[in-house]
């Protein structure tokens, strides 16, 4: 029987191997592409002022560089509304010296999910109209030698591949079956070409047309089409015949033609051959004429050390190449022999290199260079970034032109920066083991990417009087990875372990990350468990709302109409003016929180009215509307008056319930409402909209009046929504705003292009010349594609252009008038609350409602209103508010398309909307599809982000899918033709007054596990009032819960959307007790719950709870928490009985070998040593026990000298002090690693976890180990697990298992010989899976009574494997295995097929390619729903698999039939989507690796759960066109991605 399983990663990659930085997605914008396996990243880099206190360090009292004193008044200024978050920026006084006062962050732009992992990466800018606009592309490589070159589309906000280049061809391949060699790709600084190295030494050669070229040539069209000429390919044996076994290469500057280094090793040797050849490695300098296509050979040197790894390209003034061997730095240039200096003791031993300096102070820094990242600075300096976390300064020594020596000093953490950072991110501060290093903004930042620890962005300074450096940490990207080990625990839940069986427990998954100092646990979950603090029942409440309210008196200095310069920071509501019990401020001075003072709960006929105080006390004697439901209630006039809408009226009153005005509405009920100060929206069940808008001067409401046409289309949802970024403005504004900003610009052009040319020379002399020419030429253009420069675009790239550059350039004395200029786009958004501080541009009055009150910012920022209304047809329609104009059509959103676009022209045209963006084939279908307008339940726009809040449009289907949509800014050039999306072309005029918005579309993996049908409620159309309650609002907005802008979805499974600016918006699904379904949610934020939230759920129970904050972050995938441990974590194990961490860690230590009679090895007394002859270094290993409430190290065993520890395993043996006869032990193998002559022995250990009595205060430390039992064996124990009760052990090449008697002696009772080094082993039942590290997987059985062990089955391919599980599908087991070469088998033990000779040969059932090599395996049964609500464990097991790549992913079986609907629907995928960089799915994932060819019965067993799933993301007419196509509806597919989901979702 074939195994149908399906693979899907759940937790995407996390190390980052390649970055580079360019200007990509617009001609102002600094950003830094990061590759982490197979995922691409593309960020911005975004400069700011960090906010006076830290406040996203709690309980932190320090500027990065030390306190800045303040005077009270200062102080003030800053008082307003703030976030916990480090969020936009506060205008803080500036310093004298800019460089201090500002740091740097990044906030991402888009990624994608590739097929294929990123082998190299390279920024080019071409002559494409892209690169004429000022923007660069991005050239990828995958392996084994493919090439796309990548652009991006600002009309669409996404990547567009533009070319592909493939040369993979067997007469290239020569003698590889597979290639060792990965691509690399390296581009000529001055922009001529790239060239692709691959299979060793071929070099495939891509020209790029240059821009400077006459175009007035015929072929200018053809020119226009490509960017580029055709490549070719060179052999390197045909430029010189020594070439072979390329290390290196790199392009060098300065020269006519491009010009290529190429280091490379004609003989190899290594280490133990030095003393018969040494010195193998040559460089050879070629210069690449592409149009004669000769290549001649400038100068070469030979005889370089055999340890060369890297080339090093020097800018002017030094010139020439910086070659990095592992124990010396050489400098080679033309013309002279070649410059090294010595780092350490062992370079004489292994070079004789002529020209080596030998300094006993440079060999005393004991530096190893292997895999050091390099950064060249100007003026001749270099920093190295070496592999243990150390970085080093390079400074050329030069004599005139000529190269006589280099400085090497390894540059020191002070203590106080390590200090700083240590209690600021609990970790040390070096990223160890860098693989790539970029410099960004003109050499003031850099971006240091790591495999093993977290990515840095580093800001840093050089001063060359004191030769001296001085780094600050910005901002970092998290890193899960590499996973060596994994382990399930049970997490510490808040409430009590309930009883119910139907309950299953909460578990959370624990890996290790890290390597060195960076070594960490990360603990993850899939969902948000909030912590809830208090409960009560109140009966048949649905909704609850939370208002914040304040009385006027504190507003006395401002008078109504004042003026508009007036300085606002000094009477800034004091937090002294009201001091009773119901003080709205929070202690701390400098967050000027308002407490929440009413909440609202309202019920089926009635409302209840609390005052939330220190406790919730119900309201007598007000005028507030008790006697009904209550529809929605909110604040106007800037929290100084309470609207409250009920079904038949609007009340308005004081915040002490005095009634001041109601509005009744006689002929219709209110169905909905949505509040915006100073604009009430009301929904009518007719099917009409209302609005009311206050009036400042006299604090009373007035119906506006709608235009007909709204009305007369059936509104369906309507609400309002106030932007505060300044996104949606119009597109003749922006168009106005451009030439205001090149006015500005001419002021500061001339500073500026000096910077940008700067910053060029870098690069070129031919790129300054086009870059110039251009900055010039299509100023119009790119602003008109990008800018947005009033003070209101946070997002307005070319207003921190300025900025930028203004900060850089310290000729400026900035007064704050300018200040206001350059830094108002970065207006605070910390005003959570949209409707406080409100400022309308159209309203022309001023007064205290809608002065925006923000430290001494002269200049205002235009908050501006919209009008959502989504119609009966399907249209969605945005209208400007007050004057109701239509700015922004987008007919048919029901079908929800990838990108949302202003469309018009045709709802005019045709009202049947032919022009949908996938259109139909004929017009019926059309017709049919939009009748189903009732698909979208509710749609809301709103803001969502921490640092910055970015609007968003979420959307809820029937069956509670969340469609999310983020708004970018893109202005139509009329006559572009590169514009998918315009539909108008042949109209030249673009309407000035629409908005310059679209919205594309937000990938998200969650899909609602609601099935289509039951969902199926009667459509909106027959609706009545009585059936009011499936109107209810399941989208809650929140502007503030733990520091978060986002939205809740209530339901019966409740999803939080919240995201912060290093990650699109996560949806994370939230646990909840015994399955009630949530129906009402509110912020919530006063004593007792600080910036928590209250929750109903359909038991009516209230509950008040928290985000925990505590070092969890939301910004992942799923929701993670790291635990800094600082060193390498190997294994990870858990305790089901005591409920604790057992983890193996390791530290490196210098090692001395001894013999066995104790004399040192190396023969040398201790004096006999030479300077610089560093140790070797050896980990010293211990076990460690973590409490998992705490995460603290409560108990800790250290092994011997020279004792590796190889393996643990919680076993579960024979013992006699339980009930049951087994009892669960913690087992330790480990070897001793003395060097290549004494032969190895190991140990096994055996530790039970006691309860002690716990030290003083601190109640987490009562668990200890108790070591049992020492067994010593010859050979190192590799691996380890526990059969029926008894021990396994892997001890060498043989496998004995071990009876525990009496608990105190180990009794070996079978053994087998196996391999060579057993990897990894698993059992279950009486069956044991193992896996060599050369001879693939072995199966063995273990009979009991007689003890016998007996090898069942092999597999006779020769591969290596890595790890080790099983796969059980009810009745079926089979073998699951990670290799090597990153795939995953499935085998099976089937002795009654005849090719399997009676079992002896393993069946292989399906293989598959993961991109990175899968390190550990948890199996786990899936989850089958039971009849009452409940869960129980099925009869399937699946296994959560980690990788070296830091991500997490699952292989599950699934049913036959929703294989093979699947394996069909994967059909369609294939060739029905856009690939990201032309990559193809399926050759993805076919099996590599030079053995597993051989392998025959290639079965597809494994289903690519990644694209399937990609399902869920199409636009409605995609789906159905694909579900046609293979005979089945959407909601059937849906439904099996449930399964599938569902299955697996322990966590």
């Amino acid at each position: 029987m074939s195994a149908y399983t399906i693979y899907k990663e759940l937790f995407p990659p996390q190390t980052v191997e390649h970055v580079k930085y360019g200007q990509f997605t617009a001609p102002d914008a600094t950003n830094l592409i990061v590759a982490k396996a197979s995922l691409l990243q593309i960020y911005d880099f975004v400069e700011y002022t960090p906010a006076e206190n830290n406040a996203g360090i709690v309980g932190s009292n320090f500027d990065d560089e030390g306190e800045i004193e303040e005077g009270d008044d200062e102080q003030d200024r800053f008082n307003h509304k703030d976030e916990q978050a480090l969020a936009y920026p506060k205008l803080k006084p500036l310093k004298n010296d800019t460089l201090e006062s500002t740091s740097g962050r990044l906030e991402l732009v888009a990624q994608y999910k590739l097929n294929g992992s990123v082998a190299s990466m390279g920024i080019i800018r071409t002559a494409s109209p892209r690169g004429k606009q000022g923007c660069d592309s991005l050239l990828l490589a995958f392996n084994d030698a493919k090439m796309s070159l990548l652009e991006w589309s600002p009309s669409t906000n996404s990547i567009v591949t533009v070319s592909i280049h493939y040369y993979e061809r067997d007469e290239f391949k020569k003698e590889f079956l597979t290639n060792p060699y990965p691509p690399d790709i390296h581009i000529d600084p001055q922009q001529r070409c790239a060239v692709l190295n691959f299979y060793g030494d071929k070099l495939a050669v891509l020209p790029f047309r240059q821009s400077e070229a006459l175009e007035t040539s015929n072929n200018a069209n053809e020119h226009q089409k490509w960017p580029y000429s055709s490549s070719f390919v060179i052999d390197l044996e045909s430029i010189d015949r020594r070439i072979k076994n390329v290390i290196d290469m790199t392009f060098l500057g300065d020269y006519y033609e491009p010009t290529l280094a190429i280091l490379f090793q004609t003989d190899q040797t290594w280490t133990g051959r030095l003393a018969s050849s040494k010195d193998t490695v040559s460089v050879v300098v070629i210069s690449l004429d592409l149009s004669a296509k000769i290549y001649p050979v400038i100068y070469s040197l030979d005889h370089l050390p055999y340890d060369c790894r890297k080339l090093v390209a020097m800018p002017k003034p030094v010139n020439g190449l910086l070659v990095l061997s592992g124990n010396a730095i050489l400098h080679v240039s033309q013309g002279s022999p070649g410059v090294g200096v010595a780092v350490n003791g062992y370079t004489k031993g292994v070079t004789n290199f002529p020209g080596m300096i030998y300094s006993d102070k440079t060999i005393g820094l004991e530096l190893m260079l292997d895999g050091a990242a390099a950064m060249t600075l100007s003026g001749g300096r270099c920093l190295l970034f070496l592999q243990n976390g150390d970085w080093v300064s390079i400074k050329i020594k030069q004599d005139g032109s000529k190269v006589v020596g280099m400085d090497v000093s390894k540059i020191s953490w002070s203590d106080a920066d390590v200090q700083t950072i240590v209690s600021r991110k609990k970790s040390t501060p070096l990223a160890s083991v860098p693989t790539c290093v970029t410099s960004i903004k003109d050499d003031e930042y850099f971006f240091l990417g790591s495999r093993v620890g977290d990515s840095l962005l580093i800001k840093w300074r050089y001063s060359g009087d004191a030769d001296d450096y001085s780094f600050q940490v910005c901002d970092t990207l998290l890193n899960s990875g590499p996973i060596a080990d994994m382990a399930i625990g049970q997490a510490d839940g808040p409430e009590e372990p309930s009883t119910d069986a139907n309950v299953l427990p909460d578990l959370e998954l624990v890996s290790t990350s890290g390597h060195g100092k960076n070594g960490a646990l990360c603990v993850l979950q899939r969902h948000i468990r909030p912590i809830t603090t208090f409960k009560f029942n109140q009966n048949d409440c649905e909704a609850v709302w939370s208002v914040k309210c304040r009385k006027e008196q504190y507003f006395e200095g401002v008078k109504v109409g004042g003026n508009l310069h007036q300085e606002i920071g000094a009477t800034a509501w004091d937090a002294t003016v009201d001091t009773g019990s119901g003080n709205m401020w929070s202690a701390d001075r400098s967050l000027g929180e308002i407490f929440d003072k009413l909440l609202f709960i309202g019920k089926a006929s009635s409302t209840l009215v609390l005052a939330a105080g220190e406790e919730l006390q119900e309201l007598s004697s007000t005028d507030f509307y008790t006697a009904g439901r209550t529809v929605s209630v909110g604040t106007v006039f800037d929290h100084t008056r309470i609207v409250q809408v009920h079904r038949s009226g609007v009340l308005l009153l004081s915040p002490g319930g005095k009634l001041i005005q109601t509005i009744n509405f006689k002929n219709s009920k209110i169905v909905d409402a949505s509040i915006r100060d100073p604009y009430i929206l009301l929904r009518m069940s007719n099917k009409t909209i209302t609005i009311l808008r206050g009036d400042t001067n006299t604090k009373q409401l007035s119906t506006m009046s709608v235009p007909a046409p709204i009305n007369e289309k059936k509104v369906v949802l309507a609400s309002v929504f106030a932007d505060t970024t300044g996104l949606y403005a119009r597109i003749s504004d922006k168009q106005a705003e451009e030439t205001k900003a090149q006015q500005m610009q001419k002021s500061s052009s001339e500073k500026k292009r000096k910077a940008a040319e700067e910053l060029e020379s870098l690069q070129s002399n031919k790129k300054k010349q086009s870059v110039t020419a251009t900055a010039t030429d299509f100023d119009e253009i790119d602003l008109d594609l990008y800018g947005e420069q009033d003070g209101a675009a946070e997002e307005s790239k070319v207003g921190e252009q300025q900025k930028e550059t203004t900060t850089s350039l310290e000729t400026y004395d900035i007064d704050e008038d300018d200040d206001a200029m350059l830094y108002g786009n970065q207006k605070d958004t910390q005003n959570n609350n949209q409707d406080e501080n409100m400022v309308e541009a159209t309203l022309g009055e001023i007064d205290e409602v809608n002065v925006s009150v923000k430290g001494n910012l002269s200049e205002m920022t235009p908050i501006t209103f919209w009008c959502l209304v989504y119609a009966a047809d399907g249209t969605l329609q945005l209208y400007s508010l007050p004057e109701f104009e239509e700015c922004f059509t987008a007919p048919q959103f029901n079908l929800l398309s990838m990108l949302v676009t202003d469309r018009r022209n045709e709802s005019t045209l045709n009202a049947n909307g032919a022009a949908s963006v996938a259109a139909a084939p004929g017009g019926s279908a059309i017709a049919e599809e939009t009748l189903d307008v009732g698909l979208i339940q509710e749609i809301l726009m709103t803001n969502i982000g921490k640092e910055r809040k970015d609007p968003h449009l979420v959307v809820r289907t029937r069956a509670s899918n969340i469609i999310i949509y983020k708004a970018f800014s893109y202005v139509p050039i009329s006559g572009d033709n590169h514009d998918v999306e315009i539909t108008d072309r042949h109209s030249e005029s673009i309407d000035g007054k629409r908005v310059a918005v679209r919205f594309s579309r937000v990938h998200h993996e969650y899909v609602s596990r609601e099935p289509e049908l039951a969902a199926e409620q009667p459509s909106l159309e027959e609706e009545e009032d009585n059936n009011t309650n499936n109107q209810r609002r399941l989208l809650i907005p929140f502007d503030d819960v733990a520091g978060y802008t986002g939205v809740f979805v209530a339901g019966a499974q409740p999803i939080w959307l919240m995201c912060s600016c290093k990650s699109f918006v996560r949806v994370h699904p939230m646990k909840i007790q015994h399955n009630e379904e949530i129906i009402g949610f509110t912020q919530f934020h006063n004593v007792n719950c600080h910036h928590g939230f209250l929750t109903i759920d359909s038991n009516s129970n209230l509950r008040l709870s928290n985000l925990p904050t505590d070092g969890i972050t939301y910004d992942m995938d799923w929701v993670m928490r790291k635990v800094p441990l600082g060193q390498t974590v190997h294994k990870i194990e858990y305790h089901p009985t005591m409920q604790v961490y057992a983890a193996l860690v390791s530290e490196p230590k210098h090692v001395r070998l001894r013999n066995d009679e104790g004399a040192w090895i190396d023969g040398l007394e201790d004096e006999e040593r030479e300077a610089g002859q560093f140790l070797p270094i050896v980990d010293q290993y211990s076990l460690i026990m973590i409490s998992p409430v705490t995460w603290e190290t409560v108990d800790r065993v250290d092994f011997q000298e020279y004792e590796q520890a190889l393996s643990l395993h919680c076993s579960v043996l024979e013992s006699k002090q339980t009930s049951t006869g087994k009892k669960h032990f913690m087992a330790v193998g480990t070897g001793y690693l003395r060097g290549e002559d004494t032969a190895m022995r190991g140990s096994i250990y055996i530790f039970d976890i006691i309860e002690v009595v716990p030290e003083p205060n601190n109640p987490q430390t009562n668990h200890r180990y108790k070591h049992l039992h020492t067994e010593d064996v010859k050979g190192a124990v590799t691996a380890m697990c526990d059969v029926s009760g008894h021990l396994v052990s892997c001890i060498g090449s043989k496998v004995i298992i071990w009876s525990f008697e009496d608990n105190e002696s180990l009794v070996g009772v079978a053994f087998i010989d196996v391999q060579i080094f057993v990897t990894s082993m698993s059992s279950i039942k009486n069956f044991i899976v193992l896996g060599d590290a050369q001879k693939s997987v072995w199966f063995l059985g273990f009979q009991l009574e007689p003890a016998k062990l007996a090898l069942l089955g092999k597999d006779y391919q020769s591969f290596e494997v890595s790890s080790t599980n099983f796969i059980i599908d009810d009745k079926s087991m089979y073998l699951l295995i990670g290799d090597t070469d990153d795939n995953l088998d499935i085998f099976q033990y089937a002795p009654f097929n005849l090719q399997s000779f009676a079992g002896q040969k393993l069946m292989r059932r399906g293989d598959f390619h993961v991109g990175t090599q899968v390190r550990s395996m948890v199996r786990l049964p899936q989850i089958s729903p039971t009849g009452d609500k409940g869960h129980s464990y099925s009869r399937r097991h699946f296994c959560l698999c980690g990788t070296f790549g830091g991500s997490i992913s699952v292989v599950s079986p699934i049913p036959e039939k929703t294989f093979k609907r699947l394996n069909t629907l994967y059909g369609q995928l294939v060739n029905g989507l856009q690939h990201v960089a032309g990559l193809n799915p399926r050759a993805y994932r076919l099996i590599k690796g030079p053995k597993q060819r051989m392998s025959s019965n290639r079965t597809k067993a494994v289903l690519d759960g990644d694209l399937i799933f990609e399902f869920a993301g199409l636009s409605v007419t995609q789906q159905r066109e694909m579900t046609k196509q293979i005979g089945t509806t959407v909601a059937r597919i849906m439904e099996d991605l449930v399964d599938i989901d569902s299955g697996i979702d322990h966590f």
